[in-house]
């Protein structure tokens, strides 16, 4: 279950939030042609989710909004990451990502 409350980083606490942004911001992520970076473009709490808006490092026209439950597992989604399409056919998307753990 992703509950980060009190996860320290260089002596400050980081909210679920922070800790999500700082695990994907970056992250290489292996795909279909090749290795690419995330990008973080935003996160957004809604209840029992997070919406989070992702793109590739090097195309700034397309992006994916992944719906998460709150018991999602990181190592789950850094999985599930590479399956995600970017592309003319397939924006907008949104990933419905089911509970993973």
């Amino acid at each position: 279950m992703f509950q980060v409350v009190s996860k320290a980083v260089d002596g400050f606490v980081l909210s679920e939030v922070d800790h999500l942004f700082a695990t994907l911001d970056g992250a290489s992520v292996p795909g279909q042609s090749g290795l690419w970076h995330s990008c973080v473009q935003g996160i957004h709490q809604d209840g029992p989710y997070i919406w989070l808006q992702l793109q590739r490092d090097d195309d700034d026209a397309h992006s994916a909004v992944l719906r998460l439950p709150r018991s999602f597992s990181l190592d789950a989604l850094m999985a599930l990451l590479p399956s995600i399409h970017f592309g003319d056919d397939a924006s907008p998307q949104i990933v419905r990502v089911p509970q993973l753990g």
